[in-house]
């Protein structure tokens, strides 16, 4: 019985890719705000298509009018927030479409939305996907990486957050 409430503890503060693509250091990211974590810790991929899963299972408790931010809140409360390329607001939201809806429950690898990855190439700043945990800086929390390169979306574990 412990074991099983263990596991189950791991599994709600680990974080997964949300897309398929290379990983990328949050402090390389070439805009200030994200790579001085100003709005939190966590890492960005260099997307190779454009589908976005779930990186957890959990709720999504914000999704931008623009459909270019989502949040998901998982059981731990720990907020997993996901920013689709950089000056991507100005787009308006075309080429953004959201697969889920404001308070939607969502199981890890879940499909959230889709984007046009050619269109983001050609016209935005950059198409790094951004996933970003904004709440765990004022938490007892610490932060256990995976070394990874080449990411596959749902199934590579990146980060585990775990109680100090």
């Amino acid at each position: 019985m412990f074991k099983n409430s263990h596991q189950k503890k791991t599994e709600a503060n680990s974080i997964f890719t949300p897309a398929d693509g290379k990983f990328v250091s949050l402090e390389t990211v070439p805009d200030p705000i994200f790579s001085n974590k100003l709005v939190g810790e966590g890492f960005a991929v260099h997307p190779s298509n454009g589908k976005i899963v779930s990186p957890v299972s959990g709720v999504v408790t914000h999704i931008s009018h623009t459909n270019h931010v989502m949040t998901v809140r998982n059981s731990e409360d720990i907020d997993v927030l996901i920013h689709i390329g950089l000056e991507t607001a100005s787009l308006k939201g075309d080429y953004f479409k959201a697969l889920v809806t404001l308070g939607k429950s969502v199981k890890m690898g879940d499909a959230l939305l889709e984007f046009d990855l050619n269109y983001l190439n050609e016209n935005a700043y950059s198409p790094l996907i951004l996933v970003i945990l904004p709440n765990i800086k004022n938490k007892n929390y610490s932060l256990i990486w995976q070394d990874a390169v080449t990411l596959a979306a749902g199934e590579t574990k990146i980060v585990s957050v775990v109680e100090r």
